[in-house]
């Protein structure tokens, strides 16, 4: 069972498959070694199927409007997610992203309908912005006219 928002996605047999990248670069060059470059924690990405049958035709209806939700600003709409699987591996926030499908099955008179969640502001996401904003704090701005300090010196200066 999985919900988004406290809404129920509907359907039986749903399927939960939640998965994250774990990218890096081989650095081995030509020896033996087992260098590598770690890229970070990307993402979350939640990868739901579910059947709704022909009778709840309501439902699938309702499940794709929340696909196509966006807020104010023309975004699409963050929901929370509770669902066991996405509690273990710490994914609270997600929109959707890519498509939304749906295959009629004719054999037991639903829809198969697949579509996929993205994490949004990610455990490792929000660390990063916790770094981010120590290291501005403690940073020191530089100069950044030095262009007009150069113009202003030539215009006071006199010559032919």
């Amino acid at each position: 069972m999985i919900t988004l928002n406290g809404w129920q996605v509907p359907g039986f047999e749903t399927r939960i498959n939640c998965g994250i990248k774990l990218p890096s670069d081989d650095l081995s060059g030509l020896g033996s070694f087992t260098l590598s470059n770690d890229k970070g924690i990307k993402p979350g990405v939640v990868s739901i199927t579910t059947k709704i049958p022909f009778v709840d035709a309501s439902e699938l209806a309702e499940l794709v409007s929340n696909a196509k939700q966006v807020d104010e600003n023309g975004a699409r709409l963050i929901f929370t997610i509770n669902s066991d699987v996405t509690e273990a591996y710490k994914i609270r926030k997600a929109k959707f992203d890519g498509e939304v499908n749906t295959t009629e099955l004719e054999d037991v008179k639903a829809w198969q309908v697949t579509f996929k969640l993205l994490e949004v502001l990610s455990t490792a996401e929000r660390n990063q912005q916790q770094i981010d904003g120590k290291a501005k704090e403690n940073s020191q701005t530089q100069a950044v006219d030095g262009h007009a300090t150069v113009q202003n010196a030539f215009d006071k200066s006199e010559g032919p």
